[in-house]
C-alpha cells in the first residue's frame, strides 16, 4: 500500500512539472516553438487556456494581477469564438470573466449573447439574475427567470427561485402565490425531492394567511406537516390558526405536538391555557402560569386569566383591562370580564361582555360558543333586538332555519325593520313555505309601496316555483322602482333565458354589467349564453375571461370557458378546462349536472363514447333530464 502511495506521489509531481513547463513555454507572452503553434491554437486549446487564466484570476486576490489574468482569459475565449463553435459556452465564460472584474454591463452583454446561441443553457440566465439582484433591479431579475421558464417550464428549481424572488425580493404576493402553485404542480407530476413541495406549501400558507384566507393557509401548513412531521414551524402555525377559528380540539392536538418539543414556549402555553379555559377544564391554570414569565403583552393576558380562575377578581380585572387595549377581540378576555362582572352583580357590564364575546366567536365561525354567549346575554336582558338578530344569524349559519326565523321575528317585534321582514320571508322561501314568504313580502310592499325589494323577492320565489311569467312580472316591477340594481337585471336574464327570450336575456345582462362593471356572474352568464347558443364566440371568451379575472378559480366560470372552447372546436382544450371545473366543484362539494353533461359531449366529440356515457350518467344521477337520457340511449345503440 505504501509503495502505491509513493508511486502516485511521483506521478502527481511529474504531471505538475510538465504542466508548469508547458505553461512557461506556451503562455501568450512567449512565442511557442515552431510545430507546436498549430496545436496550441486549436479551438480546444484556446478555450482551455481561457479557463486556466480564469481559474488563476479566481484564486488571486491581488487586483492588478487578477485583472491581468482576466484580460488574458477573455483574449483566449475571444480567439476560441472565431471558430464559431460552442459559442454559448464561450460567451458565457467571457460573461463570467467580466462579472469577476465587476464589469456588469459587459457581463450582461455576453450572457445575453450566450442565451441567443442556446436558449436552453441555464448558467447565463443564472448569472444575469445574480447581477440584477446585486443591482437591486428586482423586476429585471424576475424577467430573466421568467424567460428561462418559458423555454423549460418543468425546471422546478428555477420556478422555486422565481417564486421566492417574488415573495422575498418583490413582495409581489399574487405572483408568488401563482409561482408556488406551479412548483407544487411540477413536483406532484415529476420525481423531485420533497424540499420544493414542502417549502412551497409553507410559503404559500404565509401568503394566503396574509391575504385573509386562513382556511386555505391552514390546508397548506397541514400539507407541510404531512411531508415533514418535524416541521415545527408549520405545527406552530397550524395550532394558532385553529385557535383563531376556535377549533379547540385541533388547536389542542397541534399545540401538544409543539409543546412536546418546546415545552417552555410561552405563546403555545398560552394557547393551551386558553383552550382549557374556554372548555372549563382542569389544567388551564398550569399552562397559564407557564406563559406569565416574560413580561410581554401575552403574559399580561395570561396573568389576567390566571387570577380570574383563582377568583382574585380585583387583580384579574386590572390585568385584563390593560390587556384589552392590545387584544380587544380576544374572546377569553371578554368571557373572563363577564364572569367577574356577574360576581360583582354588575349585570350591565356582564351583558356587554357576553355580547362582545359572542360577536367575536361569530366572526370566527365558532357558532356554538357564540350561541352560548348570546343566550347568556338574553338571560340578563331580553329586550335588546340586536342579540336576537345575532342569535338568528348563528342559527342560520348552522342551517337551523326554524330557530333563525323565531329569533329574527323576536328582533323584528322589538324593533320593526323592513329588511328584517324581507329576510324572514326569504328564509320561509328557502324552507319552501312560499305562502308565508309572500305574506312577508306583501306586508313590506303595503307599508313601503316604493320599495323595490319585496317585488324582487316575490320574483325570486316565482323562479324557485318555476312560475316564470309571474317572476318576469315581479322583477320588472322591481326594476321600474329601481332601475340601477345589477341583481335585478341578472335574475331577469335568468327568467328570460328560461322563457326562451334570448335577446331580452342578453339585453338584461348588458344592463347588469353597465350598472356593475365588477359583476363576475353577469360577465360569465352573458359569455355562457353566447357559447351555449353558438354565437359571438370570440366575445364569449372575452366575457368569461373577465369573469375569471374577477373571481379566479370559480368552477362554474371555468366550465363556461371549457364550453366556449367546445364551440370553437378545440375539444382537447375544452376537456382540460371542463375536467378542471369538475375537480374544483368536487372540492367544494357542489357537483353540477351541466358540467358532467358538457364533459360527456366533449368525450363524444373526441371519439370516446365509453367515457361520454360515464359522464352523462353522472349528470342524470344529479338531475333528471330527458335530453341527457336520450343521449345515453343513442350512445348505447351506437355501441
Amino acid at each position: 500500500m505504501k509503495k502505491i502511495k509513493y508511486l502516485l506521489a511521483i506521478i502527481t509531481a511529474c504531471m505538475f512539472i510538465f504542466q508548469a513547463r508547458a505553461s512557461e513555454n506556451t503562455a501568450p507572452d512567449r512565442q511557442p516553438a515552431n510545430g507546436a503553434e498549430d496545436a496550441i491554437r486549436t479551438d480546444w486549446s484556446l478555450y482551455s487556456y481561457g479557463m486556466y487564466y480564469k481559474r488563476l484570476a479566481a484564486e488571486n486576490m491581488s487586483a492588478p494581477v487578477k485583472t491581468e489574468y482576466l484580460r488574458k482569459a477573455v483574449n483566449y475565449f475571444e480567439q476560441a469564438a472565431a471558430s464559431g463553435k460552442s459559442l454559448d459556452r464561450i460567451y458565457f465564460q467571457i460573461a463570467e470573466c467580466h462579472y469577476m472584474g465587476f464589469d456588469y454591463p459587459k457581463a450582461l452583454e455576453y450572457a445575453g449573447k450566450s442565451i441567443s446561441e442556446n436558449r436552453g443553457f441555464f448558467p447565463p440566465y443564472q448569472r444575469i439574475y445574480t447581477i440584477y439582484v446585486i443591482l437591486r433591479n428586482n423586476p429585471k431579475a424576475a424577467e430573466i427567470l421568467e424567460d428561462y421558464i418559458r423555454v423549460n417550464p418543468d425546471s422546478i428549481n428555477v420556478q422555486f427561485t422565481l417564486a421566492m424572488h417574488y415573495y422575498k425580493k418583490m413582495k409581489a404576493m399574487d405572483k408568488a402565490e401563482t409561482a408556488f402553485n406551479k412548483v407544487i404542480k411540477i413536483s406532484s407530476r415529476t420525481a423531485n425531492e420533497d424540499y420544493y413541495m414542502e417549502n412551497s406549501y409553507y410559503h404559500l400558507g404565509y401568503i394566503l394567511y396574509g391575504k385573509g384566507r386562513p382556511d386555505e393557509a391552514l390546508s397548506c401548513f397541514i400539507k407541510v406537516i404531512s411531508i415533514d412531521p418535524e416541521n415545527y414551524n408549520a405545527v406552530y402555525l397550524a395550532a394558532f390558526i385553529y385557535m383563531e377559528s376556535f377549533n379547540l380540539s385541533e388547536a389542542e392536538k397541534y399545540a401538544e405536538i409543539y409543546l412536546s418539543r418546546f415545552p417552555e414556549n410561552e405563546k403555545m402555553n398560552l394557547v393551551m391555557g386558553k383552550i382549557r379555559y374556554l372548555q372549563g377544564r382542569s389544567g388551564a391554570i398550569a399552562y397559564l402560569r407557564n406563559s406569565t414569565r416574560s413580561g410581554t403583552l401575552d403574559s399580561v393576558l395570561a396573568q389576567g386569566l390566571y387570577h380570574e380562575i383563582l377568583r382574585e377578581d380585583e387583580k384579574a380585572e386590572q390585568l385584563l383591562r390593560n390587556a384589552m387595549r392590545y387584544f380587544p377581540e380576544d374572546a377569553c378576555l371578554h368571557l373572563a370580564l363577564a364572569g367577574i362582572a356577574v360576581r360583582k352583580k354588575d349585570f350591565s357590564s356582564a351583558f356587554n361582555e357576553y355580547l362582545t364575546a359572542g360577536i367575536v366567536f361569530y366572526k370566527n365561525r365558532a357558532y356554538e360558543q357564540s350561541r352560548v354567549c348570546f343566550s347568556e346575554a338574553i338571560k340578563i336582558n331580553s329586550r335588546v333586538p340586536g342579540v336576537y338578530y345575532y342569535l338568528g344569524r348563528v342559527y342560520e349559519e348552522k342551517n337551523n332555519l326554524l330557530l333563525a326565523i323565531i329569533n329574527y321575528k323576536s328582533a323584528n317585534s322589538l324593533k320593526p325593520d323592513a329588511d328584517m321582514l324581507l329576510h324572514i320571508g326569504y328564509l320561509h322561501g328557502v324552507k319552501k313555505d312560499y305562502e308565508k314568504a309572500v305574506k312577508c313580502f306583501d306586508q313590506v310592499a303595503e307599508k313601503e309601496p316604493k320599495n323595490s325589494k319585496p317585488y324582487f323577492f316575490k320574483g325570486l320565489i316565482s323562479i324557485w316555483r318555476e312560475e316564470y311569467p309571474a317572476a318576469e312580472s315581479n322583477i320588472k316591477k322591481a326594476i321600474s322602482l329601481n332601475d340601477k340594481n345589477e341583481t335585478y337585471y341578472f335574475y331577469l336574464a335568468v327568467v328570460m333565458e328560461k322563457r326562451k327570450k334570448l335577446s331580452e336575456a342578453i339585453d338584461s345582462l348588458e344592463k347588469a354589467i353597465m350598472h356593475n362593471p365588477q359583476s363576475a356572474r353577469s360577465y360569465n352568464f352573458l359569455g355562457y349564453l353566447f357559447a351555449d347558443n353558438n354565437m359571438e364566440i370570440d366575445r364569449s371568451f372575452t366575457l368569461i375571461n373577465k369573469a375569471l379575472e374577477l373571481e379566479p378559480g370559480n368552477g362554474a366560470y371555468i366550465d363556461s370557458l371549457g364550453w366556449a372552447y367546445y364551440r370553437k372546436g378545440r375539444f382537447e382544450t375544452a376537456l382540460e378546462k371542463l375536467l378542471e371545473a369538475e375537480r374544483i366543484l368536487k372540492k367544494t362539494n357542489t357537483p353540477d349536472a351541466v358540467v358532467y353533461d358538457h364533459i360527456g359531449d366533449t368525450y363524444k366529440k373526441l371519439g370516446k363514447p365509453r367515457e361520454a356515457l360515464i359522464y352523462w350518467n353522472k349528470s342524470l344521477d344529479l338531475e333528471k333530464n330527458e335530453k341527457i337520457r336520450n343521449k345515453i340511449m343513442e350512445n348505447n345503440n351506437d355501441k
